[in-house]
């Protein structure tokens, strides 16, 4: 449930705001495969911790041309031991990813446990629509929705409640650097009661601040260190990580 939309850096801020790996900056017109895995001391998501220590491959598939570019990934996470609530969490994420200019559209599949499994029961599409004000202003806002758990919104009158049938999160993200050291600072809410994030109502359930770097080596793959805090304000709870991955960059 990883992804973050903001190229500058998102090969460096590898935990939990967002469920694909980096979209790195590609020449106009080409295609390239970007591979690599992370191992983070916690699997933190949207105001959520939902694993411990794992290990997270990917692989994604870029095109740029233009004010145009397209991102197709798979990436997944493995609990290497239990989490707070006694579980091993495995997830498995197929997406896909349109930008163009400033806005960007996104569709991804997360699957917990094992992909083949019953669809409705392990499956959620996550619909994204993003925002970046402009390259001098890189405030970004995003808005996601759980597009496939309808079932969740009838109600036992035979009418159709909207907002549980589509569980949203909303954040805003300003990204910002000092010295070689890459920041983002985020702000997300729950805007209305849903099952799906266990929430009662409104409320803000994810204020983060990340920090990272990307070292480059000299065979041509990067090394991204970085670590979070995230506090989660409806839940009083406090969350913190680290991570260190390899990925490394082909032109198709």
């Amino acid at each position: 449930m990883k992804k973050n939309n903001f190229q500058a850096i998102a090969c460096a801020l590898l935990l939990g705001s967002s469920s694909m790996a980096p979209l790195c900056a590609q020449e106009s017109g080409d295609w390239s495969m970007t591979v690599g895995a992370d191992a983070v001391s916690h699997y933190l998501w949207r105001g959520m911790e939902l694993g411990g220590p794992s290990v997270q491959p990917s692989a994604y598939f870029d095109y740029e041309k233009g004010d145009w570019a397209v991102s197709l990934g798979v990436w997944g996470t493995k609990s290497l031991f239990q989490n707070r609530y006694g579980e091993h969490y495995n997830e498995l994420d197929l997406s896909v990813e349109a930008s163009w200019r400033n806005l960007t559209l996104s569709l991804a599949d997360y699957a917990e446990g094992r992909y083949f499994g019953p669809w409705q029961e392990g499956h959620f599409l996550d619909f994204g629509l993003g925002l970046t004000l402009s390259e001098n202003i890189p405030v970004t806002f995003s808005w996601y929705s759980i597009i496939n758990q309808t079932f969740e919104g009838v109600l036992d009158g035979g009418g159709f409640d909207w907002q549980s049938a589509f569980p949203s999160y909303f954040e805003v993200m300003y990204d910002f650097s000092i010295s070689a050291v890459d920041f983002s600072v985020a702000a997300g809410l729950w805007p209305y009661e849903s099952v799906y994030y266990e929430n009662e109502g409104f409320g803000i359930c994810n204020l983060n601040l990340s920090a990272g770097h990307e070292f480059e080596l000299n065979h041509g793959g990067t090394l991204p260190v970085a670590a979070q805090i995230m506090y989660n304000p409806t839940w009083k709870e406090f969350f913190w990580g680290v991570s260190v991955g390899y990925y490394f960059s082909i032109d198709l």
